[in-house]
């Protein structure tokens, strides 16, 4: 039994991990409770000036991911959506929103939006930044 090491795996790779954790995992939670969310903003031509990606499962929502382009940031388009990601989330009797953030991206943001440092990565991802774990009852 060899292990192979790569610094660039291979989606198939990362499907059959992702494939093999899933049905381990139906074990222990309802599976038709988990799929897969994005909400995204496309110029007229479909090129994405800002997305948010992330998952419902159970009663949780995830945020993977919120990006928005320089030219529509200070014009309320992340607040827009996440708001829609937790209406979203309700809408699928989610009870809670998880996210994790950076000392250098977005704790002041989300915190506005009432969520709540639950715990403290230090030194992640290089020595004196940190990587916040923030929770919110939707």
């Amino acid at each position: 039994m060899d292990i192979v090491l790569t610094h660039n795996p291979r989606r198939e790779d990362v499907d059959d991990i992702r494939r093999g954790l899933v049905d381990y995992n139906r074990q222990f939670m309802d599976i038709q409770r988990t799929s897969p969310l994005g909400l995204f903003i496309n110029d007229p031509q479909g090129k994405k000036l800002a997305g948010l990606t992330g998952s419902l499962s159970g009663d949780w929502l995830r945020i993977e991911m919120l990006w928005i382009s320089e030219a529509l940031r200070g014009q309320q388009v992340g607040t827009r959506l996440m708001q829609a990601a937790e209406e979203e989330a309700r809408q699928h009797q989610c009870r809670y929103a998880q996210v994790d953030t950076a000392s250098f991206q977005a704790r002041p943001f989300y915190e506005k939006l009432g969520y709540r440092v639950g715990w403290v990565l230090d030194n992640y991802p290089h020595p004196g930044a940190q990587r916040f774990y923030l929770t919110k009852h939707l």
